[in-house]
């Protein structure tokens, strides 16, 4: 049952407090007006103090300003968690605490807050602080809700678990009020009193008694009217009825629940102070009286600001418009409020300010406008004062002219503002239609032109571009000056009245086309006569020519136009006016020439009649001078008809028009005369025409016939030669016709004449057919002759391309064999023997052996070099921020720093070789057979990875990260050649299928459980041989991000928003109107924060997309080794989980290839040497938080994981993490697509076989003590059958070794750095594999044995296959040949280093006859046969095969040589520069600790004299007994001691030797005991660590911070 009630007790103490908090949470939330997390995780989000130091600076501001508290959107604490600046926030909290008086009791301290100690107390803290707050009135009321909410048993059950780990007594939060009412001081406890008493007298309803208690100088109580006593207590007891309504009624309820405050007294008596003022100054508005105004306003209860006595007349104006505004709004006459009346009287000091200083401004102005200073007087315009429209510079002296002007003609010779904003104005609009003419802006020319402002009259929109054409001409004539308003106006008007005008003549215009459609001529003739019409040479005589050539020209628009109504134009018009002109007088004149040319005739004057017919205006053609009298009588015979004697003629034009002559007066005109007769023998120009070219033609023909005689002749030859050709064609067509016979006759003449000239030719053969031979004989011979001396002169002159051609043969038959080597599977014996040679070891092979040995033992020393010097970094960074926090003394940091600077690579290097004399490799049989059974232990390491596969799977990771890196990246040299970089992946994948097949139970435990291997490969490869792969595939891209600082990828609409508001306060010099605190919907509906977040993420994709890039452009740069083990890992998984997924399988293959090789390196690439840095240096935090994102972006597409969220932003952003991780998919997929480690490196089972130089390996002595030592742990597990070789192995080497056996004796007074002292081990098998005494012959060792045999024989003796060349016996040559190759090989094996020799068993072989080999061939063929190496029939044919493989690797073992001596030099290069990094890293902690010497040089020169002029004298020393080192705390206990013999004992505390070292000795009854060494620096570091107590002589325990304050006040003087 007592349990039952304990289990209960706790319940309801879990239950209780969590009602604590809940009202604790309410509270808060109810000051801050912000929303908390539940009760339950209350506590962990009061940790930070973000919400405590907001909760401080609302009740005080003063102490926790807001630009102090850290984190306080707490992005950092939800990102990163805790941070030891948090404590600043709780520290702010704590003194806003002091600040507002809570008693201290109350207090809790930072640790139980921030380290979560007493939680309680922080929740018992704000509960008194909401009690005290409350009390005096500045905050509301905390809530008993016991028993009013309800909590899940879970919930229950998991604080009580909390409680539990409190271990403490829950505070006793119901007596918080008797606490408050006992800390209060002795003058709080007075007001308390005083505040009792007035509500005890307002309870009595008595005024006399109500002001008595309220006069009480210990209630506090400000601004108390005698004459308002009454109405005070009206209002409190009203106040303290309302409270008591209000209050609850438990039994320990607050007595301040029904009694009002002090500051709720006070505040009431401040309302009736309040409204009595009011109604002063609502009296004095309704009496208009300004000095009772003015003393209403200054009483203090109003309180109001920037009262001022001069400004009484705008007081009263202002107030007195704003009442009545109010009685118009309310609809009921009250006096202004309090803070209306503030207002009223900002905005009349305003005014009252505005009215002086527009005052003043317009003085200026108008004092400039008396002086000649156009400037100035632009300067005082543009006074901010006068509020004046916008003025112009450019037209200083416009405004100047004018406005002086303005100014002489007003009446008391000074402007009025008014005056000058409308003249300014007007002025203003005019500079800027200036302006806009001279720069020839027409848009801007017609808005400033129709602008009210301008002042300018009868305006038309649509003249603008005409006003603008006047005024620019006018603007020209004017020159540089303005135009002014005048200037404006009268071109507005000149354009207008030229517009008029044009409207006038289109009326007139109109007019004419109405009299040509109506054909009316007089009112044709009446509208071309109009002033407004402006048509020229209008004649009256014309008007019926007039209105004929209208008529045409209207018609033949209406026919061009298709339009018939198609109108006259202006133009038009003016034109046909003209052309009637024109033909009216042509017309005169013709009829004046046909009139004389009638008169001469008459008269019969052949010279007058000829020169008449030659004018001009008769138009006459064909006229010819010689034929006058021709002329003359033709024309005069037609001049005998009857004659009627009209004096009217008739004229016919070109255009069938008729004008009438009369001949009498010689005067023409258009109209037909009344009674019109044609004159019956007037000669028209027509027949004129007609007798002329009747005259002419037949004169023209009488001449051409004349003229025309030669012709004739030429044309009657024509005519026989075209006879004489047609009887030729005709004789052609009759040959042709015969062709035939034409060509048979032909043939047969020539037979005939050659057949008699072959008969005489042969007739004269016969007759001397000797010297016929004789001759065919010499010529033949002169023939061949010369062909074969032009051949052989060919070959001498092209003797060089013969041997080109030559060797062109050569080579291509030896390509062929070479072909057939490489590609054959079984190429002929006489092709290996030509090639055979190549496996020969020349004298370059030698040294590039030789080289290459070298230099992986620089790489190696380098490494470790590198390594050693960041080591002796990071203690130097550990001492001197021990220094810094512990103010110790820098001897010790300086002699490490010089100790580090002397360091060089030759002293490491002479480190590294242990003297031959000494140690593991003296001269000795035990120690040669020691380090013989080390090299063959690490050979065993090294070739057979199970072994370093299961060690590492055995010990921890705290060990193994550390201890087990070094072994095995010494062992296999850092993976420096390819072997070792072959079987350093070997041991890699061989881990990682271990760890996967024993220890992961799902896919997703590679990534959770974070292995020892994954750490150690990923580790290797990303810095793997000095070249980082990392730098080259991101080093650009990133360095590119890092230049580019314009850049903003913050997408969060919140941060966007602040960063937008701040940007546009500290532009604009103003304050937002925007609030600054919003919700991320709010921000986020504004469109500059949109736009802002729409181009971030934009920047974020690009920044995501170049990194991206550089990752999967350099596919071909990832290390092999990172790309084969996440080809292992897929497989192994995929064995083992046969059911998981691609898409799983690939995400972890993701999360090795990218979060945990690439990523680190892509957030802080200056950690990890991928962008170029200097010492000292680091990056920005804003550069940080970009390559954050893009590594975040980068880390959620390669696991497909979206962002939370719904805004558009994170709809976008994960839309592209989808699309990035189907790229990062095929990416993978590319990185898994890599072949076996056999066919990179070339390795198989006989490759340990072929290698020139024994391996070398690099180690300290100390791993390889603790290598040693936990094989021997660990032997159990590793190697269980007692036959395994490890076993044999440690067998052999039994117990572990000292250091001092394995070094030797040394001088060294430091065994830390004997135990650094390294050793090169040369490894090699343990038993040797060409022993052919064993039982059991090893295969390998046989076979390379028989190939080298083979090779000699084959070298020296010839045939068609080998089992010929086995049994055929060799010749005496064959012998010799022999002996020559095996003294050159037994040269250059004098001339090999000592690591390269080959093994002793193949040097014996060569030692051996011709024969002998033979014997021996087939021997080891038969026993490999034996074996099963080699398989019958043709064991032959197989081993040549072999030697065939083995020349083509021995090529590309060559070839990768070269490359690696290239690869070798690079990294060289690369740890160089690491090296000189370094060394400036060296540099710069030199020049750290001097400055802060320098800063001690002032505290030591105080005591420096005094060191010289005693010189040496002892060292100070300091004695305590150990009573008194226990009562200060120190000394803790000492074993086997009692306290009470503490008296008896003594310690000494003496200088040590060395800088920061003590010589402890202790005295028990004065007898010296003990003595001990302590370093000061050691105590640092144990105070680093956080050890509290040590050790001295193995039996006193000292406390480590008290000894060290000890130490600091005897000695240092601190």
């Amino acid at each position: 049952v007592s349990l039952c009630m304990d289990e209960q007790r706790i319940q309801n103490v879990a239950y209780q407090y969590l009602c604590r908090l809940e009202e604790a949470k309410r509270w808060i939330e109810a000051c801050l007006g912000e929303e908390l997390p539940a009760p339950t995780e209350l506590e962990e989000s009061l940790r930070n103090g973000v919400v405590l130091a907001k909760l401080g600076h609302r009740f005080a501001p003063n102490a926790v300003a807001l630009k102090k508290i850290y984190d306080p959107e707490q992005l950092r604490y939800h990102a990163l968690g805790l941070q030891f600046r948090h404590t600043d926030n709780i520290n702010h909290w704590r003194n806003a605490l002091t600040i507002l008086g809570l008693p201290v009791i109350f207090h809790p301290e930072t640790t139980d807050v921030y380290d979560k100690k007493n939680m309680p107390r922080a929740v018992y803290c704000i509960h008194a602080l909401s009690l005290f707050l409350y009390r005096r009135g500045l905050a509301p009321q905390i809530y008993d809700l016991y028993g009013k909410v309800k909590f899940t048993e879970e919930e229950i059950n998991n604080m009580k678990m909390e409680l539990d780990k409190y271990g403490i007594q829950m505070p006793a939060f119901n007596k918080i009020g008797g606490i408050l009412a006992n800390e209060l001081s002795v003058d709080e406890a007075a007001v308390h009193a005083a505040v009792i008493a007035i509500n005890e007298a307002v309870d009595r309803g008595q005024v006399e008694v109500t002001a008595e208690a309220l006069r009480n100088p210990n209630a506090l109580l400000s601004d108390l009217q005698e004459a308002l006593v009454s109405v005070y207590q009206e209002m409190l007891r009203q106040a303290k009825r309302r409270k008591e309504e209000r209050a609850a009624s438990p039994e320990d309820k607050d007595i301040y629940e029904e009694f009002l405050t002090q500051k709720e007294i006070q505040d009431n008596i401040n309302i009736v102070n309040i409204g009595s003022a009011v109604e002063k100054v609502d009296e004095a508005l309704d009496s208009a009286d300004e000095l009772s105004l003015l003393s209403a306003l200054q009483l203090p209860c109003l309180v109001l600001r920037g009262l001022r006595t001069d400004n009484g007349p705008w007081y009263l104006d202002q107030l007195s418009a704003d009442r009545q505004q109010k009685a118009l709004d309310q609809g009921c006459v009250d006096p202004l409020e309090p803070d209306e009346l503030q207002e009223g009287v900002t905005i009349a000091n305003q005014e009252a300010q505005k009215d002086r200083t527009v005052h003043a401004a317009v003085q200026s102005v108008n004092a400039s406008l008396r002086l000649n200073d156009p400037r100035h007087t632009v300067s005082c315009l543009m006074t901010s004062n006068l509020q004046l429209p916008e003025v112009f510079p450019f037209a200083a002296t416009l405004y100047h002219r004018e406005l002086q002007l303005l100014q002489r003609q007003t009446p008391q010779g000074e402007l009025q503002q008014e005056e000058l904003f409308v003249a300014v104005e007007m002025l203003s609009a005019v500079a800027l239609i200036n302006q806009a003419i001279e720069a020839g802006r027409r848009q801007q020319f017609s808005s400033s032109l129709v602008s009210p402002s301008a002042g300018l009259s009868d305006v038309d929109h649509t003249l603008l571009d005409r006003y603008f054409q006047c005024l620019v001409g006018v603007k020209q004539q004017v020159g540089k000056d303005l135009l002014t308003w005048n200037q404006l106006q009268e071109g507005i008007n000149s354009v207008n009245n030229s517009v008029q005008d044009e409207h006038q003549q289109l009326l007139c215009v109109g007019q004419i086309n109405e009299a040509v459609i109506r054909r009316d001529s007089q009112q044709l003739l009446s509208a071309l006569l109009l002033p407004s019409c402006g048509l020229e040479e209008v004649l009256p005589a014309n008007t019926c020519r007039y209105l004929t050539l209208l008529t045409r020209a209207r018609q033949h628009k209406a026919q061009v136009s298709r339009d018939p109504g198609a109108e006259l134009w202006l133009a038009d018009i003016q034109e046909a006016v003209s052309r009637a002109n024109q033909e009216s007088q042509r017309a005169l004149k013709l009829c004046l020439s046909v009139a004389a040319v009638n008169q001469a005739v008459k008269e019969k004057r052949v010279n007058q009649t000829i020169r008449v017919l030659s004018l001009p205006e008769v138009q006459l053609q064909g006229l010819v001078s010689t034929c006058a009298a021709e002329y003359q009588r033709e024309l005069h015979s037609l001049l005998f008809a009857g004659d009627n004697r009209s004096p009217w003629v008739r004229v016919r034009l070109d255009d069938s028009s008729f004008y009438y002559f009369q001949l009498n007066r010689l005067e023409g005109s258009w109209d037909k005369p009344n009674g019109f007769i044609h004159n019956s023998v007037f000669l028209d120009r027509q027949l004129i025409q007609e007798v002329v070219s009747s005259v002419t033609g037949s004169y023209t023909r009488s001449v051409l016939w004349q003229n025309s005689e030669a012709l004739v002749v030429r044309l009657q030859a024509v005519c026989r030669g075209f006879l004489l050709r047609q009887k030729l064609e005709a004789r052609r067509c009759y040959l042709i016709i015969h062709t035939p016979a034409v060509v048979i006759i032909q043939a047969h003449w020539r037979r005939f004449v050659q057949q008699r000239l072959y008969r005489r030719r042969l007739q004269l053969l016969y007759m001397n057919w000797r010297a016929a031979v004789k001759i065919q004989s010499l010529v033949k011979m002169w023939l061949a002759r010369r062909k074969y001396r032009a051949r052989l002169s060919f070959f001498r002159r092209h003797v060089g391309a013969v041997i080109k051609i030559q060797a062109f043969f050569r080579a291509n038959r030896a390509r062929e064999q070479y072909r057939m080597l490489v590609h054959s599977a079984t190429p002929p014996l006489s092709v290996v023997r030509k090639f055979v040679h190549l496996l020969d070891l020349g004298d370059s092979d030698i040294k590039e052996e030789a080289e290459l040995l070298r230099q992986r033992e620089e790489v190696v020393r380098s490494i470790r070099f590198n390594r050693q010097l960041e080591a002796d970094l990071d203690l130097m960074d550990l001492k001197i921020g021990l220094l810094v926090r512990n103010r110790a003394t820098l001897q010790e940091v300086v002699s490490h720093c010089k100790k580090l600077t002397k360091k060089n690579k030759e002293q490491l290097s002479d480190m590294m070789d242990v003297e031959r004399s000494k140690g593991l490799k003296a001269l000795s049989r035990e120690r040669r057979e020691r380090l013989e059974a080390y090299q063959h232990l690490f050979y065993l390491l090294q070739t057979q990875p199970l072994y370093l596969a299961q060690l590492i799977f055995l010990m921890p990771q705290s060990r193994s990260t550390s201890f087990m890196e070094m072994l095995v990246f010494s062992l296999f040299n850092y993976g420096s050649d390819r072997r070792e970089a072959f079987l350093l992946l070997q041991l890699f994948t061989e881990a990682l299928r271990y760890e996967i097949r024993l220890k992961v139970e799902q896919p997703q435990d590679v990534v959770t459980g974070n292995p020892t291997i994954i750490k150690m490969l990923v580790n290797f490869y990303r810095n793997a041989r000095g070249q980082n792969a990392l730098r080259e595939s991101l080093g650009p891209a990133l360095q590119d991000v890092l230049l580019d600082r314009t850049l903003s990828i913050r997408t969060d609409p919140v941060d966007v928003y602040k960063t937008w508001i701040n940007q546009t306060e500290t532009q604009t010099g103003h304050k937002s109107s925007l609030p600054y605190e919003v919700s991320p919907a709010e921000a986020l509906s504004h469109p500059e924060v949109q736009r802002r977040i729409d181009i971030a993420i934009i920047n974020l994709k690009n920044l995501t997309d170049r990194v991206f890039k550089a990752i999967t452009s350099n596919l071909h740069k990832l290390p092999y080794g990172l790309r084969y083990t996440a080809k292992v890992l897929r497989d192994a998984l995929k064995a083992k989980f046969p059911e998981a997924s691609e898409d799983e399988l690939y995400k972890i293959v993701g999360n090795l290839v990218y979060y945990r090789y690439m990523n680190p390196a892509i957030v802080a690439p200056d950690g990890f040497d991928v962008v170029d840095r200097s010492a000292g240096s680091s990056l920005q935090p804003e550069q940080r938080h970009i390559l954050g994102s893009i590594a975040r972006m980068l880390q959620h597409a390669a696991a497909n994981k979206h962002f939370h969220g719904d805004g558009y932003h994170v709809r976008a952003l994960n839309q592209y993490i989808t699309q990035t991780h189907n790229k990062f998919r095929k990416f993978l997929l590319c990185v898994c697509d890599v072949p076996e480690p056999e066919d990179r490196f070339n390795m198989d089972e006989y490759s340990e076989l072929l290698i020139v130089n024994k391996p070398v390996v690099y180690i300290s002595v100390s791993e390889l003590l603790n290598t040693h030592q936990l094989l021997l742990e660990q032997q159990e597990v590793l190697c269980p059958d007692p036959c395994d070789p490890l076993r044999l192995l440690l067998k052999d080497l039994g117990p572990v070794p000292t250091l001092q056996e394995l070094i030797g004796e040394s001088s060294s007074a430091d065994p830390g750095s004997e135990s650094r002292m390294e050793v090169s081990l040369t490894l090699t098998n343990k038993f040797d594999i060409f022993n052919e005494s064993d039982d059991k012959p090893d295969a390998r060792g046989l076979l390379l044995s028989t190939k080298q045999l083979i090779i000699d024989v084959i070298r020296t003796q010839s045939g068609d296959s080998l089992s010929d060349i086995l049994r055929a016996s060799a010749s005496h040559d064959q012998e010799v040949c022999h002996d020559w190759l095996m003294q050159r090989r037994v040269r250059q094996d004098a001339r090999t280093p000592e690591k390269m020799k080959r093994n002793q068993s193949l040097v014996a072989n060569g030692n051996l006859s011709l024969e002998e080999k033979k014997r021996k061939i087939l021997r080891s063929l038969r026993r490999l046969e034996g074996l099963g190496v080699l398989k019958p029939p043709q064991p032959e044919n197989q081993i040549l095969q072999m030697i065939a493989k083995d020349i083509r690797q021995q090529r590309l073992h060559r070839q990768r040589r070269g490359a690696e001596l290239q690869k070798l030099h690079q990294t060289l290069s690369s740890l160089q520069a690491k090296s000189n990094f370094h060394s400036e890293q060296v540099d710069y902690y030199r020049h750290y600790i001097t400055s802060c010497l320098d800063n001690l040089t002032t505290s030591k020169s105080t005591n420096k004299k005094a060191a010289e002029g005693k010189g040496k004298k002892k060292l100070p020393a300091v004695s305590y007994s150990a009573t008194r080192l226990q009562e200060k705390g120190v000394l803790l206990e000492i074993e086997d001691l009692p306290t009470t013999q503490f008296k008896n004992v003594v310690f000494d505390i003496v200088p040590g030797p060395e800088k920061g070292s003590f010589n402890v000795k202790a005295r028990f009854l004065g007898v010296e005991m003990e003595e001990f060494l302590l370093k000061y620096q050691d105590l640092l570091q144990l105070q680093y660590e956080g050890v509290a107590v040590m050790k001295m002589f193995d039996k006193a325990k000292v406390n480590v911070n008290l000894l060290i304050f000890l130490l600091n006040k005897k000695f240092f003087k601190k």
